[in-house]
């Protein structure tokens, strides 16, 4: 009878053992591998930071900001683009005009609302706000 309990003990922990080399395969270990991370962000508070270390700013600087504005600006008020480049050009340009609105701490609801005339509101509204502030400029009539 001993035999028998130790060699189900064997397949028991031969099987356990093939789940879980599986589920680490599959990527199903998430709650071990959070921890770990947990663990070593834990280990890293009481370390200092490195004097050397390059500092990375949050955000891009203002003149690209305000470069990519006027650049997207241009295209995106273009006649004639097919419907796929002009909902490229449009989402392109719509992020850019949250992101300077952020930068110029100006409420907007670009990132909020869906496409639709709403939304066509409030680009007209940000892009004169945007006039205000000196990042945009309209182009002139020729």
């Amino acid at each position: 009878m001993r035999g028998w309990f130790e060699l189900l003990g064997v397949l028991l922990g031969v099987y356990l053992l093939g789940w879980v080399a599986l589920a680490a395969l599959r990527g199903e270990l998430r709650e071990w591998r959070s921890y770990r991370a947990v663990a070593r962000r834990l280990r890293m508070i009481g370390r200092r930071p490195d004097p050397d270390a390059e500092v990375l700013p949050l955000r891009r600087p203002i003149e690209q900001v305000a470069a990519d504005l006027r650049r997207l600006h241009s295209s995106f008020h273009r006649e004639g683009m097919r419907f796929a480049k002009y909902e490229g050009c449009r989402q392109a340009y719509d992020r850019v005009l949250a992101e300077a609105a952020d930068m110029v701490e100006m409420a907007h609801l670009m990132e909020v609302l869906p496409p639709g005339a709403e939304r066509d509101g409030e680009r007209e509204r940000v892009e004169l706000l945007l006039e205000e502030a000196g990042l945009l400029r309209r182009p002139r009539a020729a």
